[in-house]
């Protein structure tokens, strides 16, 4: 028997495939079930997750252009120009991150729970966390360091087939909490910048330009575990919203087919039309009968008068069949 989520020709006598664990016989989809799309989510969550990560690498390297202005004013004596410029590139980049970094934090989140909801649609799905935690789990303090890893390892395992946690969700979130805990540095980076006096020495600047140096140092520390992160989460990302929705459209139906409904012709020729019957009056109160089942495949009619049916001694006379339209490919059903 085929398998209806991945496809794999099963022996009926197992109980579910070896590929995706699909009950045998199951359909890809719990009959029911709703389910969210997650291909456009996870676009926009990728997008915000990258653009945190490259926002947060234009403000490493804002520290060394500042280095280079300080060692400039030191010429020109200007503390203050000096002290503006750098405030202004600082405030620029970090502006840049923060909203980045919100934006991600809402999709991410968002992504992941409409992602964790699929799965209770899924068959063969084992125990799973509540779908609240997919979302609280971000939330809620100390909770956030094990909860999210949690929740993206069951939605990686249920949706990619895999027995065990992909290796990518432990590079993500373990390149994620190094970040977490490399940042107090940029912390006491900020808390040594405020300590430095106005510039208005050779040995102010000098003192400034000090600063920013070991100050690219110490952000590119959580800088690189922040792309690590990033990219990983990325690539999670966009491998399970490519996995769940194939699911979802190998399970979507074709749909009713009804009267009026015009559909193009098979094999992309342009002369053949498919209809089906209409219900033919019944007696003289114009009430119908149910239609026939069977489809009627009909040509299109040869030009001249229209073929006459003759009345027999006991039934009504059945109105002519006008010809299908020719003039463009398909027919009315």
């Amino acid at each position: 028997m085929r398998c209806h989520t991945c496809d794999t020709d099963n022996d009926v006598r197992t109980g579910e495939c070896p590929i995706c664990r699909t009950p045998v016989g199951s359909p890809a989809l719990r009959p029911g079930v709703r389910v969210r799309p997650v291909q456009g989510v996870g676009r926009a969550a990728s997008v915000a997750v990258a653009a945190t990560t490259l926002f947060l690498l234009l403000t490493v390297a804002v520290q060394p252009v500042n280095a280079v202005l300080a060692g400039r004013a030191a010429d020109s004596g200007d503390g203050e120009g000096f002290l503006l410029t750098a405030g202004m590139l600082e405030l620029a980049a970090a502006v840049l991150y923060q909203v980045a970094f919100l934006a991600a934090v809402v999709l991410v989140i968002v992504w992941t729970w409409r992602a964790r909801m699929n799965l209770d649609a899924f068959p063969g799905v084992g125990p799973t966390n509540s779908a609240g935690w997919a979302i609280a789990g971000w939330l809620v303090p100390f909770v956030n360091f094990v909860m999210p890893h949690r929740v993206v390892a069951t939605i990686a395992r249920e949706s990619l087939w895999r027995l065990n946690t992909p290796v990518l969700v432990h590079l993500w979130w373990g390149a994620w909490l190094v970040f977490l805990f490399a940042e107090r540095f940029i912390a006491r980076s900020a808390a040594e910048y405020e300590a430095l006096p106005v510039p208005q020495t050779s040995a102010d600047f000098q003192a400034y330009a000090d600063h920013y140096v070991s100050a690219t140092g110490e952000y590119l520390v959580p800088a690189v575990f922040c792309v690590v992160a990033g990219g990983s989460l990325v690539v999670l990302i966009q491998s399970i919203s490519a996995a769940q929705t194939a699911r979802i459209a190998r399970s979507m139906p074709t749909g009713p087919i009804l009267p009026g409904m015009t559909i193009a012709a098979p094999g992309g020729t342009s002369e053949a039309a498919v209809a089906v019957a209409a219900p033919a009056p019944d007696g003289p109160t114009g009430s119908h009968t149910a239609p026939s089942a069977a489809p009627v495949v009909a040509a299109p009619a040869a030009p001249g008068p229209a073929s006459q049916v003759e009345p027999g001694p006991a039934a009504p006379a059945a109105p002519a069949q006008a010809p299908p339209e020719t003039d463009r490919p398909g027919g009315t059903i």
